[in-house]
Formats: C-alpha cells, structure tokens, sequence
C-alpha cells in the first residue's frame, strides 16, 4: 500500500500535513514522513480493524545524520486496538529526517491504518 500525503493550510498556522497508510490483511506497515521539509510532529495515531495480536506499534525518529542517531519515541502496548502517540515536547523534523510508524501484523484478517500529523514551519 502507498503512502498518502494531504496538506491544509489553516490561517495563522503553517500548513498541516497528514501522512496516511492501510495494510493489508495480517500484513506489518510502516508509515513514514517524506522528510522534504521542516516540520513539527503533532501526533500519530494506528487503529487496527479489530482486536489484534501484535507486538506493539513503534514511533520512531529515522534520522538524516544517521542510525546512530535514530531515536525511538513510542513503543506502544502488545496486542491494542487503538494507539496514539503526542509527544510531551516540540519535536521539530529537519530536511532529510522522517518519522517512522511500523503497525505490526496483527493476525487473520485484521487490517491497520496509520496517520501521522505535521506542522510545515
């Protein structure tokens, strides 16, 4: 499944930007951020079609100047419906930096849709 990018721009804020992906049935995703631009994580959020067996979707900083420097920022809970993550903090993404949300496969038929929400500065 490709990963889709829609922007609105809303007065008196940057444009916000949502990054979006469903899997397959029983199949893993991972939803990233296109790193063209300077933009804050606002939050993220993973909804699997129904209860899951799974091991816990990731939030992770993949980072432009290496692995070295790649940050997890979320592990969630095995086996839950509906994840979401807001960080405490500002999270500002360089050019070249992404945000990378892996949904694992949740068994049978159940499927995942993963959404990360951006603020371009």
């Amino acid at each position: 499944m490709a990963i889709t990018k829609a922007s609105n721009g809303i007065e008196g804020r940057g444009n916000l930007n949502t990054y979006t992906q469903a899997s397959a049935a029983d199949t893993a995703a991972t939803t990233s951020t296109d790193g063209g631009q300077v933009e804050k994580l606002l939050f993220v959020t993973v909804k699997y079609s129904a209860a899951p067996t799974q091991t816990g979707v990731t939030v992770t900083i993949n980072s432009v100047t290496g692995a070295a420097y790649d940050t997890v920022l979320s592990t969630g809970s095995a086996n839950v419906q509906a994840n979401s993550y807001i960080p405490a903090g500002e999270v500002i993404l360089y050019p070249g930096d992404t945000v990378d949300v892996v949904a694992p496969a949740a068994g049978g038929v159940i499927t995942s849709a993963a959404a990360i929400y951006t603020e371009a500065l």
